[in-house]
């Protein structure tokens, strides 16, 4: 690496610079900037089709950006010589929809990955897939089919999922946005959790009481841009942007 990837790596686990993604002639991102230090919580807030889960799926690698850079621990993920596979092991990211293989079990969802992506023991991959089943507190659901746990259920699982690989970024997408209200809750207090322990996290949500109680730091996104970027109490309190004193009198 060059100097100034030694230095983003021991400064921030994310640094995005003038990142722009066009869908053919529709612009989504439009030179996003953002830096986001290890263990910090970032939570990413603003209207649909503002650019917040594009922006995330191009941290991990799924879209590709149109042009800018995104350093993840000081490696540029946008250049083409990068392995991105590899990469894409140390970022973990949970979707809205649960994406759990129906016909698997709880285990086998959860091991599979290290087991064909890492070469893990199979017997390693399952005693690990059990500890990190019982930290979302659903050890004794792993014999179950997805089709017979319950939505907050299933999306433990798929943050269990995604822990095994042992990531060190955590990317949340809007993850409870398809939930129950009262299955909300289960799903929030593991995300707080890892929080905690000290997760790097980039969370997209509408939760804004969770953003209040776990985010470091809060963007507010719209029309491609980041328009405001502050604690979450203080841009709740006393947003400063028109489009942002707008959206959040009607969410809050």
């Amino acid at each position: 690496m060059g100097s100034r990837e030694g230095r983003l790596s021991a400064e921030y686990m994310v640094e995005i610079v003038d990142l722009h993604k066009r869908f053919g002639f529709h612009e989504v991102l439009k030179g996003v900037n953002l830096k986001v230090r290890p263990s910090e919580v970032l939570v990413i807030v603003g209207p649909s089709g503002s650019g917040k889960s594009t922006m995330l799926r191009c941290v991990n690698g799924l879209e590709h950006a149109t042009s800018g850079h995104i350093y993840i621990e000081g490696v540029d993920i946008t250049d083409h010589k990068v392995d991105i596979n590899a990469m894409r092991q140390r970022v973990g990211i949970v979707f809205q929809s649960f994406n759990l293989f129906p016909h698997l079990t709880t285990l086998r969802n959860v091991t599979l990955a290290p087991i064909k992506v890492r070469k893990m023991d199979a017997a390693e991959a399952e005693d690990k897939a059990l500890r990190l089943l019982e930290r979302v507190g659903l050890k004794e659901k792993a014999s179950a089919y997805p089709a017979h746990l319950s939505g907050g259920q299933q999306q433990r699982v798929a943050i269990a999922r995604a822990l095994a690989m042992d990531p060190d970024l955590m990317l949340f997408d809007e993850v409870t946005s398809a939930l129950d209200p009262e299955l909300v809750k289960e799903v929030l207090d593991v995300m707080k959790d890892l929080a905690r322990e000290g997760m790097t996290m980039m969370v997209v949500t509408h939760e804004m009481g969770f953003a209040k109680e776990v985010g470091d730091r809060l963007i507010f996104m719209d029309d491609g841009n980041i328009v405001e970027e502050g604690q979450p109490e203080a841009i709740f309190t006393n947003p400063q942007s028109p489009r942002a004193i707008d959206f959040f009198s009607k969410i809050l």
